[in-house]
């Protein structure tokens, strides 16, 4: 053998201390894939606790939506989807979705300032919405917050709709939906105006919290200098997934559109080559540009004070008032009519099955000094009705029997007490239609003492 010499040695050392190649290195973590597996997980879950106790409008999407809502959290996914399904029974929505002649829908088509162009090169569905057009205040004026609810709700179900019917020619499974935001004409005044960022703020809510994955990408064109500021308003309550789907886009819109959007599709006006049968650029056959709202439509329906059936209710700065009605059987009409003097207020409805027990004692219930509405199963979120923009008048059938709790909630005011003026009607099944015979008062109103935050 052949001596080993100091080089040879030194090279067998320091190759003893090189790191050996593995042959089959640890694969790379995939965060998309780990997100995946959470959610199907969280998905698993929330079906199993509602033990098939899910209302056949939703499917697995939908659950999937509620759950991103409430940033995977099981429990208040499941709080969600209730208050979701009960919103939408106590508004009537599918009775409202059936009638086009509906008055709400035919002002709306009137001095509409939105229209459908057709569908993206993806295949999803395409509104355009000329929002610096619109009457707003006046919208606010002449229809109540309820009202903007269902017409919210009905914008995107029937939207949804359309989508469902292109999904089952394309394949395509989504249930998503494209937007461009035109902001011509729109003012600074229109922009900042405390009730109409208050009426945007709640639509935002709504559309978060009820429709979290429908929106794929909103275009903002048109936007003025000052809109940035105004975007500031909102941004702190807008959620990551829809922040990345808001494009505002700059100078050279039109050009961005066309890369999404055939020119056959978009209107000449947004930077496409269509026009419509009278060869409006606008398209105006299908594309609403608003108008100011005449005041024919204004309401002249107000509660008189001197009514014996009428409610007067100071609500103080930071504090809430609950009254409590006994909904006798499943059919029972109720009908309601809120207005307040000169600011919002919040209102929230519960149902509450352990109360459902208290029954009348010749003709009374007891009275609580205050209402644990943490127990009881919440039939709409919480709304702030402009009621002193326009009175809050409906009615709805209930699906339940039991006792509802109204809550009338100025907790979000420190400053100002809110004078509310209300009638509530409960009229058992038959009864309405023969003689509209009330047969159930407000009989119990209790006081929260303001609660520091």
């Amino acid at each position: 053998m052949a001596p080993t010499n100091a080089k040879s040695l030194m090279k067998d050392f320091r190759a003893s201390f090189r790191r050996k190649k593995v042959a089959n290195p640890t694969p790379k973590i995939d965060a998309k894939q780990l997100v995946e597996e959470e959610e199907q997980a969280k998905l698993a879950e929330l079906k199993e606790n509602l033990a098939g106790n899910i209302p056949s409008r939703y499917d697995d999407s939908d659950l999937m939506a509620f759950l991103r809502a409430r940033s995977l959290n099981v429990k208040e996914a499941e709080k969600l989807m209730k208050v979701d399904y009960n919103l939408r029974r106590f508004l009537r929505i599918e009775e409202f979705m059936k009638n086009e002649k509906q008055p709400q829908i035919l002002l709306n088509n009137k001095y509409s300032v939105s229209g459908i162009i057709g569908f993206d090169k993806g295949g999803t569905l395409v509104r355009v919405i000329n929002i610096g057009y619109s009457d707003a205040k006046g919208f606010l004026n002449v229809l109540s917050t309820m009202d903007h609810f269902k017409l919210f709700l009905w914008y995107i179900e029937r939207d949804l709709l359309l989508q469902k019917m292109e999904n089952m020619k394309t394949g395509n499974k989504k249930k998503q939906l494209a937007y461009i935001l035109n902001m011509e004409h729109l003012s600074m005044s229109k922009l900042m105006d405390k009730t109409i960022v208050e009426a945007g703020l709640m639509a935002l809510k709504l559309l978060q919290d009820h429709y979290h994955d429908v929106v794929k990408v909103v275009y903002v064109v048109n936007a003025p200098s000052y809109f940035s500021s105004a975007f500031k308003l909102f941004k702190p309550v807008i959620k990551e997934t829809l922040h990345q789907s808001i494009k505002v886009l700059d100078s050279n819109w039109k050009e961005e559109l066309v890369k999404h959007i055939d020119v056959d599709v978009l209107p000449v006006y947004l930077g496409g080559n269509r026009v419509d049968c009278t060869g409006d650029p606008e398209c105006g056959e299908f594309i609403g540009f608003g108008g100011t709202i005449d005041d024919d439509y204004y309401p002249a329906d107000f509660l008189d004070p001197a009514d014996p059936e009428v409610i007067s209710a100071n609500v103080p700065a930071g504090s809430s008032l609950f009254y409590r009605y006994n909904i006798p059987s499943v059919g029972t009409r109720v009908r309601w009519h809120i207005q307040s003097k000169d600011n919002d207020i919040g209102i929230s409805l519960y149902l509450d099955t352990e109360g459902s027990e208290v029954a009348h004692t010749e003709g009374k219930q007891k009275k609580k000094r205050d209402e644990d509405v943490s127990k009881m199963e919440p039939i709409t979120p919480p709304i702030r009705l402009q009621c002193h923009l326009c009175p809050e008048i409906g009615e709805t059938i209930s699906w339940f029997s039991g006792s509802v709790v109204l809550q009338l909630d100025n907790t979000y005011s420190w400053m100002s007490a809110k004078e509310i003026l209300m009638k509530v009607v409960i009229e058992q099944p038959g009864e309405g239609e023969m003689n509209n015979k009330k047969v159930s008062e407000l009989t119990t109103k209790t006081q929260q003492q303001p609660t520091k935050k």
